[in-house]
């Protein structure tokens, strides 16, 4: 039985990774950290923050996981010697270290798509942090795992989702301003869920892209969500322009998982619709 590490696990995706990977590996045990809020899903779980390493190091000794996935916050000092001690005891102890990165990690190119072999290369403060993450695991040797992706759609219960954010504007009659011009292959938060559990699943070594395997314009990917919730299309507003190519091509991933988990942006607002059950967002 797998024996599988979150850090992290109430987090937005966590609540549907957490499924994801029960139904890849079957009977597995999962254990994951939390601050507040505790994941709806049935695992073990413990209190812990970034800094507090003894805490998490005793877990880690108590279940000598498989696999280990960090996808805390926090681009700190904490964090990254959090990330350091786990790429250690990875060595030691000869588990799979998965670190959750960003497209960030490569914001400084906003210029062209994004292929799983280019170098991080960043220009915000938060993707300067991802990136030495990234290039910090690179030093370690090979059992590890870096996913990047952009932005995401859907529902959680322990955070308000973009998405839902977006729809009480709508809901509201007011109009939104949307820049032309940041291009993305979104995903539905359940459909990278399931693309990430495969990788997983697959003992996935590198880097790994997650994304549709189509993408638009921000303005004409919101325009068409709000349609899809029974609002005009024209109280999303074309405003300025802003340039960046954030689409990330899941080339490795897609070859190593299969075409079955490709999604299309469609895709991703049909998963959008069921997701939200909330029915004052529907007209």
């Amino acid at each position: 039985m797998k024996k599988i590490l979150i850090l992290g696990s109430s987090s937005w995706i966590a609540h549907y990774l957490i499924p994801s990977l029960k139904k890849e590996f079957g009977e597995c045990h999962i254990v994951g950290s939390v601050l507040n809020n505790k994941p709806e899903h049935l695992i073990d779980t413990f209190k812990a923050s970034n800094d507090q390493l003894e805490v998490i190091d005793e877990q880690i000794i108590a279940l000598s996981p498989d696999i280990v996935i960090n996808m805390t916050r926090g681009e700190d000092d904490d964090g990254f010697t959090l990330h350091k001690y786990l790429i250690e005891k990875s060595q030691t102890l000869n588990f799979h270290y998965n670190y959750f990165s960003s497209f960030n990690a490569l914001d400084a190119n906003v210029s062209s798509e994004h292929y799983e072999d280019e170098m991080p290369n960043s220009q915000t403060e938060y993707g300067q942090f991802k990136a030495k993450c990234e290039l910090e695991l690179e030093k370690s040797g090979d059992n590890f795992s870096i996913f990047r992706f952009g932005a995401t759609h859907g529902w959680a219960p322990n955070s308000q989702s973009r998405t839902e954010l977006f729809l009480e504007v709508m809901l509201s009659g007011e109009s939104l301003t949307i820049d032309r011009g940041v291009l993305q292959n979104r995903l539905a938060t359940n459909h990278l869920a399931d693309m990430m559990a495969a990788v997983l699943k697959r003992d996935g070594k590198g880097v790994f892209h997650f994304g549709a395997k189509d993408g638009s314009d921000e303005l004409d990917f919101l325009r068409e969500l709000a349609h899809s919730f029974g609002h005009p299309r024209e109280q999303v507003i074309e405003g300025g322009i802003n340039s960046c190519n954030a689409l990330m091509i899941p080339e490795r991933t897609l070859k190593l998982i299969g075409p079955s988990y490709e999604k299309s942006e469609e895709d991703t607002i049909i998963a959008v619709r069921h997701m939200i059950r909330l029915a004052q967002f529907i007209l």
